[in-house]
């Protein structure tokens, strides 16, 4: 089996920092961009396994980003990450494409297992109440 490609876009630095730390020790190769503006050339010219994305960045959103990522790579699973919950943007962004729909802070662990089960459920279209629940609750 090979590793798991994953491509971290959040502005937040401390998140992507410690989010690369935990996927590397479990094996995963990792690339991080900051924004969709230069997470696009990244998943233009390189193979992803699964796309982890914040929705709120400066310049282009998340939403936005993944608009643009499966209008070029419609297999690549994308998971959204939020702070901001918003049931339309939830619907919006699952009916786009979106694996998944995540609050934030999302346990770093439970993510970690999302990111495996995106994966290798590429040709999953149906949403899974895993998908639609926030863990807090």
């Amino acid at each position: 089996m090979s590793q798991i490609r994953v491509l971290l876009v959040d502005d937040e630095v401390n998140f992507t920092a410690s989010m690369e730390k935990v996927l590397r020790r479990r094996g995963f190769v990792v690339k991080i961009a900051s924004d969709g503006f230069a997470a696009l050339p990244l998943i233009a010219k390189e193979h992803f396994d699964v796309v982890v994305l914040d929705i709120k960045m400066p310049g282009m959103d998340g939403t936005q980003v993944l608009s643009e990522i499966k209008r070029f790579s419609p297999d690549i699973p994308v998971i959204l990450l939020t702070g901001h919950y918003s049931l339309s943007e939830k619907e919006d962004t699952l009916d786009g494409g979106a694996y998944a729909y995540l609050l934030k802070p999302y346990p770093i662990l439970k993510l970690v297992d999302v990111i495996v089960a995106a994966a290798f459920d590429k040709n999953t279209v149906t949403n899974s109440s895993e998908r639609l629940q926030d863990p807090a609750k």
